[in-house]
């Protein structure tokens, strides 16, 4: 694995431009995560966020280790994944976007759903919300995977907005909310 590694750094076999484009054809779920309270929330758009393990559940994530997003990630104790709906593209771009501000003033009020139970700003009408706490994270190659605990966990409803050969499109089925949370 190291090899390989050392190989995509390096622009070998792993790092080739059509290695690249084929990998962004498996479909991924887009989510922002937020953190930070309300007058200094950030967040940043993902389509890296996959379950780690079940029993605890921990989920992952990857982030580029020179982006602002990691950086403020790794500066606070929890944070949100926010799921995004199909009708939230403009939201995911908005949270990719290096010129974002700070704070719930960067969005209309109406875009967010209030607190979770960190306190942490929640995006208003997403699919899923899973409140988590960094467990540990760990360097691969040009970007840091970050585990993080789910101590909570709710659905919204709708169809989740999905990356796609770097396309944001609505996933095929929508979802209904299930009648059971999950606490941790």
């Amino acid at each position: 694995m190291r090899e390989a590694l050392a190989a995509g750094r390096r622009g070998g076999p792993a790092g080739t431009q059509q290695t690249r484009s084929t990998v962004r054809r498996l479909a991924t779920g887009v989510a922002v995560l937020t953190c930070g309270d309300p007058e200094t929330v950030e967040g940043v758009t993902v389509s890296t966020v996959a379950l780690a393990s079940m029993e605890p559940p921990i989920i992952s994530v990857a982030l580029r280790e020179d982006s602002r997003g990691l950086r403020t990630l790794l500066a606070h104790d929890g944070f949100v994944v926010n799921g995004l709906a199909a009708g939230q593209a403009f939201l995911a771009d908005h949270f990719a976007s290096k010129k974002r501000e700070r704070g719930l003033a960067q969005l209309p009020a109406d875009t967010w759903a209030g607190l979770s139970s960190h306190g942490v700003p929640r995006l208003k009408d997403a699919v899923v919300w899973l409140e988590c706490h960094i467990v540990r994270s760990t360097a691969v190659g040009d970007h840091r995977v970050v585990f993080a605990g789910v101590a909570r966990g709710s659905q919204g409803a709708g169809t989740p907005l999905v990356n796609f050969a770097d396309e944001l499109r609505p996933g095929r089925a929508a979802i209904r909310p299930l009648s059971v949370e999950r606490d941790r």
